[in-house]
Parts: C-alpha cells; structure tokens; sequence
C-alpha cells in the first residue's frame, strides 16, 4: 500500500515537472515574474526598466553572449540565485529561488519550484535571436 503510494505521488510530481516546462507554463511565468523588467520580448525594455540602476540584460541574446550555445544551466542558477550576474550589481534583481521557496517546503515543493525556474529557462531560451548565417 505504502509502496502503491509512494509510487503515486512520483508520478504526479513528475507529471506535473512536465506540465510546468511546457513553453506556454513558462511564458506565462515569464510575463508574470520577468516582463515588467526585461519586457514582454525579453529586449530589457521593460516598463519598470528606465527605474532600474542598471539596464535589464537582454535576454535574446544570451546565447550569443556565450558563443551561439544557451548556457541553460548559468540561466537556471541566475534565476534561483545560486550564480550572482554580474551585471545585476547589489542585485536589484529578486532572487526567483527564495520567492519561489516555501519556508519549510517539503521535497515535492522544492521540485515545483525548480521546475517552475526551468520553465522560465526553457521560455528564455526560445527568445534567442537567431543566429547570423554562416558564410
């Protein structure tokens, strides 16, 4: 029965991990979380951007800041907070992880919330200006 159970609850965890990394789950946390600094197309152009210290990067190019390959886990640990971007500064960027983290989540929470960052990640990564043809 316990066994029955345990079994039960990974397999909504992992379908739910698969719900939230569809692009549609992640735009949608995208527009909510990241728009109003980074704009709705990712150019850094948000409405809250002209505030801002220091200018929002623009997500469309993050890959080819890094040589045509999306570095998708740097993107991840920028968004939890674990890798500091340097031109976030003081960081007026909010640090997704901890708003994202329940204070004393359990384990499945924990998985929502990252899968929750990776959809955001994932969004990030189809706003990737295409690649110049090669010559």
């Amino acid at each position: 029965m316990l066994r029955t159970l345990s079994s039960a609850v990974i397999l909504t965890l992992c379908t739910a991990a698969t719900v939230y990394a569809t692009d549609a789950t992640g735009r949608t946390y995208y527009q909510h979380y990241c728009a109003a600094c980074h704009g709705r197309n990712g150019h850094g152009d948000g409405f809250v951007a002209p505030a801002l210290v220091q200018q929002p990067t623009d997500l469309t190019q993050i890959a080819a800041a890094h040589g045509g390959q999306f570095p998708f886990g740097l993107v991840v640990e920028a968004i939890d907070g674990t890798h500091t971007v340097r031109a976030h500064g003081l960081s007026e960027m909010p640090v997704w992880g901890e708003v994202f983290r329940a204070e004393h989540s359990s384990p499945q929470q924990q998985l929502l919330m990252h899968a929750k960052i990776v959809a955001i990640a994932n969004y990030v990564r189809s706003l990737q200006a295409p690649s110049p043809p090669s010559r």
